[in-house]
Formats: C-alpha cells, sequence, structure tokens
C-alpha cells in the first residue's frame, strides 16, 4: 500500500497528505563553514575541543559516518543554527537557563558563530542571577580568550560590569563600563549587534551613576538608549521603565 493510500485508509484529507509530504520532503538545513582559503563544507557541527591556541571543529558531512577536524585558525566563518535548547531560554528562569546552556556551550565554545556568544553571555548572567559571581566572571574571560581581538570583547566587558554593579561595586562597574561608553559615543553607524552592546553599556552606566546619587547623568544615559541605540525593543522598554522611575523619584528632572 502506497503512502496516499495509506492516508485515504485512515481518514485524512488530500490537504494534510499533501502538507505531510512536503514537510517530509524538506531538507534539514546544513550547518557550514567557510575556510579562509575559500573552500566550504556543509554537514552537522558535533562539536569544538582543544585548548584556546588548538582549538578544532568536528564535522559530519552528509551521508558520512565519519568526521572531518578542522582547526579554527583555518575558519574564516561558520553558518549555523542555534541548538533549540538555545532558543527556548529567553525569559527563561535563571536555573533553566543554566541547565539548559551549560551542556551547549562545553559543547561549542569557541565556534565563531553569534549564537556561541551571546549564549555564554547569557550563561554567565544567569551565574550571577544565582549569586555565582566567580562562575559568571570565568565565563566572560572565557569570552576574551576564546574570540580574542573580537566584537565579542565589548560583550564580555559589558558583563563584567553588570556583574560588579549587581555586587554594590559601583566604582568597579563605572571603570569597567567606561570604555564601552567611549567606543559607543566615537561609532556613528553601529551595526544591530553593536547597537544592542552599547544599549546594554548604557543602561549598565545609567544604574550606576542612580548609585552614585546623579540623576541627571542617569536619565541622559537611558535618554542615550531611546534616542541612539532602540535598534532592540526590549532594551529601549528597559530604559524607558528606568526613566520613568528615575523622574518619579525626581520631579521635575530634566536634562539640559
Amino acid at each position: 500500500m502506497g503512502l496516499l493510500s495509506s492516508f485515504r485508509v485512515f481518514g485524512a484529507s488530500p490537504l494534510f497528505v499533501l502538507a505531510f509530504v512536503f514537510l517530509t520532503l524538506q531538507p534539514v538545513t546544513a550547518d557550514v563553514i567557510t575556510k579562509k582559503d575559500g573552500s566550504t563544507i556543509s554537514g552537522q557541527i558535533l562539536n569544538v575541543s582543544g585548548d584556546a591556541a588548538n582549538r578544532q571543529v568536528a564535522i559530519a558531512p552528509p551521508g558520512s559516518a565519519g568526521k572531518l577536524i578542522i582547526y579554527l585558525s583555518d575558519i574564516d566563518t561558520v553558518t549555523m543554527a542555534p541548538p533549540a535548547a538555545v532558543a527556548q531560554v529567553k525569559d527563561a528562569a535563571p536555573t533553566a537557563v543554566v541547565a539548559a546552556l551549560e551542556p551547549q556551550i562545553k559543547q561549542f565554545a569557541g565556534l565563531p558563530a553569534d549564537w556561541v556568544p551571546n549564549a555564554m553571555a547569557q550563561l554567565a548572567e544567569a551565574y550571577g542571577a544565582q549569586g555565582q559571581g566567580d562562575r559568571a566572571l570565568a565565563t566572560y574571560n572565557q569570552i576574551d580568550v576564546l574570540y580574542p581581538n573580537s566584537k565579542y570583547h565589548l560583550q564580555a566587558v559589558e558583563g563584567k560590569a553588570s556583574l560588579s554593579l549587581g555586587q554594590g561595586k559601583v566604582a568597579d562597574a563605572l571603570a569597567t563600563i567606561l570604555p564601552v561608553i567611549d567606543a559607543a559615543d566615537k561609532n556613528l553607524a553601529p551595526s544591530q549587534a553593536e547597537g544592542g552592546i552599547y544599549a546594554n553599556a548604557f543602561l549598565v552606566y545609567g544604574q550606576a551613576l542612580e548609585a552614585q546619587q546623579k540623576p541627571q547623568q542617569a536619565l541622559e544615559a537611558y535618554l542615550t538608549v531611546k534616542t541612539m541605540f532602540y535598534q532592540n525593543p526590549t532594551l529601549a522598554e528597559k530604559a524607558d521603565q528606568l526613566a520613568a522611575k528615575l523622574r518619579e523619584a525626581n520631579p521635575g528632572l530634566g536634562v539640559e
């Protein structure tokens, strides 16, 4: 009995059958590694291993029982969608974030795909929220070690500043975040990813200024997010909420 006949026996509608067949025949999107020599390798990326200086990526080509090993130093870019576990932890509680992301980071840390360092920063933030400051700091430092001289450095710096602020180390937080604020002031056309990093930096900056009893400067920091680095709606909304709360506590507060 053919597939369509089987569905007819169980009373499935023709539209359902066509939809099932279409989805069944859709190819699974492969991960793609582009090497510095311009060649590409597609398949399923399995893991990243080795020390920071000699990290290797294992990838299984389609239809192959074996795997290829490629040094990270030979890789230009990687195209890989985040695993489902990473996508599902948005807005989750810190315990759920840690449980979901720890295995993913252990498996893929160092891979030059945006979702990996972003997940590392999210994991570090969850550690901090659980009072595990040492593990949070170690994860931020790991970002710097595995992604040296990259755009992710600012993300790690910003995370360290936020961690210091949460621990009540206001002066340390300000000293750490100021280089990111300076970088933001000099970047006249930030990318969307950079805009998110700068928005977070100004949120930390504003909260540190509030802790130092500098409400006007704090308000300016929050308004900078709304007017300059508004690409991320969640961060822009958070800046709006912080600004509103600050004005409520300081009637008549404005910017010069």
